[in-house]
């Protein structure tokens, strides 16, 4: 048959080189990254309002902004936070949102709502959230330094050089950060106030009133000969940019006018830092760059180094700009990695096809082929929007051997048989590993964000495959003249015969004699093994289920039996009895399970309870080292930040550290991040490093460390009790019922003599919390005899303890800076003088301890709601088997929410955390791969009976992923569930390669026998199968060089390695007696 195609053969080569030289000129335009940006689309509206409760914070703020907020088109949930001075509202959007229209919406509503919200609340700051901090965190970071204050400083960076990078496209956010704003302190005392019959709101008043500016509207006027349309606006007398208070009057309860520097002590100076950022130790002025999802970070901070240097040149004298931190380089030393992997992988495989077929031409189809397809397929990566980074890459290298695997088998057949049927199981093969991979974008959201840009690769490069095997390959042979194998062989044999001595001749016809009887030999003897396994087919199925194993080792060491639940039989219950009878007696505990275990639990036990449950998801990123401490309730800002000072100059001393950053989050949390220089980093100065701190921690105490990073074990002198593993989750619309509520719920689970203590707090802890707040116990019977309501008695307290009211803003220098009223009695008096120093109320004096109790006690720190609803989270401890303190949980839990109104929930909540407790449902996906695989193959062989010997091919695999794991010790992450699906396409290729060609045979020639078919159709494909087998195997290899067991890499390579090397045993032993009858 004529294997050229109807188009003439140079017109098709010519037509995919033109298309491949088109790609080629779209591979710039991927972005390049080092880990995938692929997330769900989310908005953080985030707020601050110091020196008020989480409750009022909530209240006042995230309820409104909340109900605003969720009219938002595409919301899939919608969370909040309210804490002390601060909170955040989180919107999760659904991933067909339009996140720029969803954001410029959210901006419209925060503008209309915010002259309704109260004052001293920070204008809410709008930004998109990433669920991966190192994502989400800057790329590169500059310090500006100069012998000017701070706030001038940083003044400069955001007027000069912030406008200029932002103009740089790709750019997502640039932060200004370092210096704390200037505020003016205005202290009064309170004492003076109520004598003069004068409150904080009427000073606050007239601040306003002084400052206020006021449209009052447009005016026709005659200027110049002309009507001109002018506005009038009233604006507060000229004078000092200073805040001057003697130019402000109020009023006394008897009518005088009395000027507020009588009243008040001004002092201007830098608002009280809430929270501490440093690189190095050292306070400087922060430029925070950060870029967006798509960008091409490489080539982004090229451009963004190019504009640096331009600015440098215009700085004026004095100023200094360094660059602290920069990611590309990890990322480029990285890529670099992965590219030297790649190109490595392909001149092995090269060397491979060399090697076996001794013929440069046929290398050359190869090598043009394999060029062709990656520069077609790279436009579908673009328009597929596909990022260049490690999990794409990966897919790129790995699809490398697979698109190899169809040119060879094209190949051979087209030498062999001189046409193009074989493209007919090309293509189920290759359906079948698409088919696999596709299941990748089925899977729960957190792995399919990493691995869908793996998995879409390999199937757009397997697509492209299709298309060149079809028709560029036969081209490309037809023109090589690789069709003519058998007579251009006899031809160099003669010739060699004519020009060599008789002795070479004697000794190749010995040479050619052997090989020549070796498949003869080889046919009889696995024709004998044939037959032999085919009489022993029930026991040849059996050595391979135990090889596999059974799930015996997970049976139950206990059935429980709940009779609200189910209703048993007596037969139920006695089975039960004796099930429970038996798994509960010593002997079998220690005699016969163990034996059990191991003689049905095959390698999938040794892969469950060795590999599996220890395991977990990782990724290759940046060596870092991460210090935290904590310390106790009570503790000041200040304290936190000189403890952390002491570890930072202990740092400072190490030169192998790159760079250091300090993030001081509250009084209570403070954590460094330490990177190394490149030299460091290979070396073993990170473990030195990390024993080091971990002395020096324990030598500085005052407070609980956790020293972690380096993918080993941490540490933690964390002494604090735990919070409890038992977790109950509560929801309603109302706070204060809700907080009744879960405490009917923490009463209930205290009648149990197991449960000693039960926490309620807005969001789970590892930790038991010591935080205590003072609360007013009132006495209202005696404020109700009196006539005072509770916000009289608030109103007479506030003035006395008030810190840090917000009373307005003035411009200075061009700059907005706050005034904030204060007492001076806040300072001065503690609880007891709140208790007994009489205040005014109604005209009259009363103490507070008439009125109220002042009790401490713990409280929630924050108020967390999700979609509207507030959250309260209960934890404890059961003493005893955790089986049984979950029965009484579920007994518990189901009896009370029988008992709650209507809007009002209380579910049970692990505390699992680990990907493999709670992910386990993606391996039932692996089941819907092999049904896709049946009806595939079932298509092609036009039966029902033959899918199933080729699907019974993939668990003999999975024994060698099994024992591969086990037998290296290795980490089941990513890479290891990569190869699982991986093995589901590819191992089936080489059954599906066989049967097909057995099937034509026994088409062809009906009176042959069953086994000489099947022999004949193994002789035939051994040879493609054996090529593409070990191209896929040394395809991997590069992957598993290298000092460190890489994440993602080395789990892949290894588990599709054993996995491979197993198939082939198991399509040698087990395909033909699944094929074959006796």
């Amino acid at each position: 048959m004529n294997t050229s195609p109807k188009i003439s053969s140079f017109t098709i080569i010519v037509t995919f080189l033109c298309v491949a030289l088109t790609g080629l000129a779209f591979i710039p335009l991927l972005p390049i990254k080092l880990s995938p940006s692929r997330t769900l689309p989310r908005l953080t509206v985030s707020y601050n309002m110091p020196g008020n409760s989480a409750r009022v914070i909530e209240m006042e703020v995230t309820s409104r902004l909340e109900s605003m907020l969720a009219r938002i088109k595409g919301i899939k949930e919608i969370n909040s936070t309210s804490g002390n001075g601060w909170g955040y509202v989180t919107l999760e959007l659904d991933k067909h949102t339009n996140i720029d229209a969803a954001r410029f919406e959210a901006s419209t509503i925060i503008r209309q709502t915010w002259p309704g919200l109260p004052d001293g609340l920070s204008y809410p700051v709008l930004e998109m959230s990433r669920p991966d901090d190192k994502e989400s965190g800057p790329f590169m970071t500059y310090t500006l330094n100069a012998a000017a204050t701070p706030i001038f400083i940083q003044r400069f960076a955001e007027d000069q050089i912030k406008p200029r990078l932002a103009g740089i496209p790709g750019i997502y956010r640039i932060d200004v950060r370092g210096a704390t704003p200037m505020e003016w302190r205005l202290e009064y005392d309170s004492r003076q106030l109520v004598t003069l019959g004068i409150t904080t709101e009427d000073i606050q008043s007239a601040i306003n009133q002084y400052y206020k500016k006021e449209f009052l509207g447009t005016g026709n006027v005659k200027m110049k000969g002309q009507e001109e349309w002018i506005r009038l606006v009233l604006i507060p007398e000229a004078g000092p940019q200073d805040f001057d208070p003697s130019r402000i009057t109020v009023t006394n309860k008897e009518g005088k006018l009395i000027r507020l520097d009588q009243l008040l002590n001004v002092t201007r100076q830098e608002e009280a830092p809430q929270s501490y950022y440093r690189i190095n130790g050292l306070n400087s002025i922060y430029l925070s760059i950060r870029a967006e999802e798509t960008a091409n970070q490489l080539e982004l901070a090229r451009q963004v180094k190019e504009e640096m240097e331009h600015i440098r040149q215009l700085l004026p004298q004095g100023y200094e700009i360094h660059t602290s931190y920069d990611a590309t380089e990890f990322i480029q030393n990285e890529l670099n990695k992965i590219y030297i992997r790649t190109g490595l992988t392909i001149l092995i495989l090269l060397l491979f096809v060399l090697l076996i077929t001794r013929n440069v031409r046929y290398l050359f189809l190869i090598v043009v082929s394999l060029s062709v397809n990656l520069c077609i397929a790279v436009i579908f990566f673009y328009l597929a929007g596909l990022e260049m980074q490690l999990y794409s890459l990966a897919g790129v290298t790995i699809s490398l051997s697979l698109v190899i695997d169809n040119t060879i088998v094209m190949t051979d057949h087209i030498r062999n048989r001189h046409n193009r049927r074989a493209f007919l199981s090309i293509l189920t093969a290759t359906l079948t590993t698409i088919g696999a991979l596709v299941i990748i974008f089925f899977l729960d959201e957190k792995i399919r964000l990493n691995l869908q840009d793996f998995a879409a690769v390999v199937i757009i490069n397997l697509a492209v495959s299709l298309a060149v095997a079809l028709f560029f390959v036969p081209a490309m042979i037809e023109k090589l003249g690789l069709g003519q194998k058998k007579k251009t062989e006899r031809r160099r044999n003669g010739l060699a015969t004519a020009s060599t001595t008789t002795r070479w001749i004697r000794f190749k016809k010995q040479v050619n004699r052997q090989i020549k009887r070796f498949p003869v030999r080889f046919n009889r003897l696995y024709l004998a093994q044939i037959h032999f396994l085919c009489r022993w087919k029930k026991t040849a199925c059996f050595i391979l289920v135990l090889a596999f194993g059974l799930p015996v080792f997970l049976l139950p060491e206990k059935i429980e039996m709940d009779d609200k639940d189910k209703v048993y039989t007596a037969t139920d219950s006695l089975l039960i009895e004796k099930y429970n009878k038996i798994v509960s007696s010593e002997t079998y505990k220690e005699k016969v399970k163990p034996v059990i275990d191991k003689a049905l639990g095959g390698s999938l036990r040794l892969f469950v309870q060795k590999v599996y449950e220890g395991s977990y998801f990782t990724r290759n990123d940046e060596t870092v080292l991460s210090v935290s401490a904590s310390l106790p309730n009570g503790t000041t800002l200040e304290q936190m930040n000189q403890l952390i000072g002491r570890m930072e100059a202990y740092l400072s001393t190490f030169k192998d550290i790159r760079q250091f950053q300090t993030n001081i989050y509250s009084a209570r949390q403070a954590g460094i991040r330490i990177y190394f220089t490149k030299a460091a980093e290979r070396s073993g100065f990170p473990y030195t490093l990390k024993s080091r701190i971990i002395s020096k921690a324990l030598e500085l105490g005052g407070g609980s460390w956790n020293v972690y990073g380096l993918q080993d074990q941490g540490f933690s002198n964390d002494v604090r009790e735990g919070a409890g593993s038992f977790r109950i989750e509560m929801y309603g619309y109302n706070y204060d019922e809700l907080y009744e509520w879960a405490d009917q719920l923490k009463a209930k689970l205290l009648t149990y003599r197991r449960i000693k203590e039960v926490l309620i707090n807005s969001e789970f802890s590892w930790w038991k919390d010591d935080y205590q707040e003072f609360y007013f116990n009132l006495n209202k019977a005696r404020m109700a005899q009196e006539n005072i309501l509770p916000i009289e008695l608030f109103a007479s307290i506030n003035p006395v303890f008030g810190k840090d009211i917000y009373s307005g803003t003035i411009i200075v220098d061009n700059e907005t800076e706050k005034l904030k009223l204060s007492s001076r009695q806040a300072h001065d008096y503690d609880v007891w003088s709140m208790q007994y120093v009489p205040q005014e109320i109604n005209g009259r004096s009363y103490k507070l301890s008439e009125l109220a109790t002042v009790e401490k006690g713990q409280m929630p720190q924050k108020v967390a709601k999700v979609n509207q609803q507030y959250r309260l989270c209960l934890q404890y401890e059961y003493i005893g088997a955790s089986n049984q303190g979950t029965k009484i949980q579920e007994r518990v839990l189901k009896e009370f929410n029988a008992s709650l109104p209507m809007g009002y929930t209380a579910k049970s909540e692990s505390y699992y955390w680990s990907w493999n407790t709670k992910d386990n449902k993606q391996y039932l996906l692996l089941l819907l791969i092999i049904v896709i695989i049946f009806f595939t193959t079932s298509i092609l062989f036009n039966s029902l009976k033959q899918p199933l010997a080729v699907i019974f091919v993939i668990p003999i695999s999975y024994i060698g992923v099994f024992l591969t794991f086990y037998w290296f010790k290795l980490n089941f992450d990513q890479g290891g569930f990569a190869s699982f699906v991986l093995l589901c396409g590819i191992t089936v290729n080489a059954s599906i390669y066989i049967l097909n060609e057995y099937n034509q045979l026994r088409t062809n020639k009906p009176l042959m026998p069953a086994w000489r078919a099947y022999l004949k159709a193994w002789n035939a494909k051994i040879t493609p199968i054996f090529l593409t087998v070990i191209s896929t195997i040394l395809g991997f290899i590069p992957f598993m060089l290298g000092p460190d067991k890489e994440a993602f890499w080395f789990p892949l390579a290894a588990g599709t390695i054993g996995g491979l090397v197993m198939s082939i045993a198991g399509i040698f032993i087990y395909l033909p007696i699944f094929t074959l009858k006796k």
